[in-house]
């Protein structure tokens, strides 16, 4: 059955090795079907299996998009790295916002090193961010990228600012409310201008950071920000920040919005919308469409060769043709000798053909 390779060769280079499997089962049902159907030498069978295979090559086949390129050539004008211990979580919230170059070509694979040091992480978005619009996020990808480093990439398509936000736990063996944690920063690309700020919360005591900030400034809401300012960055640069302070809980600064308050952070679990299982709801519709067609067809089909053939009016029986036998009577039947046709007892004239009967 050569169509049913080459449509599921067109599910496994849509879907990829996240959905192949379930996808090739999808694939298979609908090609049985369609190959069954055309089989069939009926021209209305054959329209509604065209419908559905251009269904299925219109929904199903355009969806792979072009693989982002490597970015080796990507560039970061600015970038803002704020570090939050305990802010509106007892971990360390880490909010990442590189705004590529306008030389950088676009679509790319974007990257960001991440330290294996950075124990119990969580991703919460991965994203990029068009001009006027929400965060756009997307599925990532981590992978080994030695020296105790790993890589974080994920697609970027239009927008040229992105978005990475994650939290870490270094608080398992506290004693004395003595806290410490150490955030290491890994450059991705050449960066231009980099600003990292570490905030100060208003609960803990002996606050400090090595290197020491020369640039404190305080907020509205009270909290304390250790600003550095970097230029020229180079790739792969490491930056170093150690902070100690003393707190004796592990309450957070702030409490997250409730339930109908705003909250500009994404579920910890959430995954992004797969915007190819659209598509496929709207195949399965329009397939189930032509499959109602079909079984109306089919209904009404059958349904004509089921009725009794019924005998046009006028129309001459064959020469010797009885009539059956009534229960409990017979009866004497005539024919006309000219055209067949049957004459009622009494006449002496064919009604047919207006012979005159012996």
């Amino acid at each position: 059955m050569p169509k049913a390779r080459s449509i599921s060769k067109i599910a496994e280079d849509f879907c990829g090795s996240g959905c192949e499997r379930s996808f090739h089962e999808v694939s298979k049902i609908v090609t049985h079907s369609i190959w069954s159907t055309v089989k069939r030498k009926s021209s209305v069978a054959r329209l509604a299996a065209a419908v559905a295979v251009l269904t299925f090559m219109t929904f199903i086949a355009p969806l792979p998009a072009p693989a982002a390129p490597a970015s080796e050539n990507a560039k970061i004008d600015s970038m803002s790295i704020r570090i939050q211990p305990e802010f509106d979580d007892p971990r360390v919230l880490a909010v990442l916002e590189p705004v590529l170059s306008s030389d950088t070509k676009l679509p790319l694979k974007a990257k960001f090193f991440i330290s294996k040091k950075t124990t119990d992480i969580q991703i919460n978005m991965a994203c990029e961010v068009p001009e006027g619009q929400g965060h756009r996020c997307k599925v990532y990808d981590t992978a080994d990228a030695g020296n105790d480093w790993q890589a974080l990439t994920y697609s970027v398509d239009t927008a040229r600012n992105l978005f990475l936000e994650y939290y870490w736990n270094p608080f398992k063996d506290v004693k004395d409310g003595k806290k410490n944690f150490v955030y290491e920063f890994k450059s991705p690309y050449p960066i231009k201008k980099l600003n990292i700020q570490v905030q100060q919360g208003k609960k803990p005591t002996d606050f400090k950071i090595e290197p020491a900030s020369t640039n404190i400034s305080q907020d509205q809401s009270g909290y304390k920000w250790h600003t550095y300012s970097f230029t020229d960055v180079k790739p792969e640069q490491v930056l170093t920040f150690n902070v100690n302070y003393t707190k004796a809980d592990a309450q957070p600064e702030e409490q997250k919005p409730g339930p109908g308050q705003v909250n500009n952070q994404a579920p910890a679990n959430q995954q992004p919308s797969n915007p190819n299982s659209v598509r496929i709801v709207i195949f399965l519709f329009v397939l189930l469409i032509v499959a109602g067609v079909l079984a109306v067809y089919w209904r009404s089909k059958v349904a004509v060769e089921a009725a009794p053939a019924v005998r046009p009016s006028g129309r001459p029986k064959p020469k010797g043709a009885k009539l059956a036998k009534t229960q409990g009577q017979k009866t004497k039947v005539r024919f006309c000798g000219n055209c067949g046709g049957e004459v009622e007892a009494g006449n002496k004239f064919c009604s047919e053909c207006g012979s005159e009967v012996a």
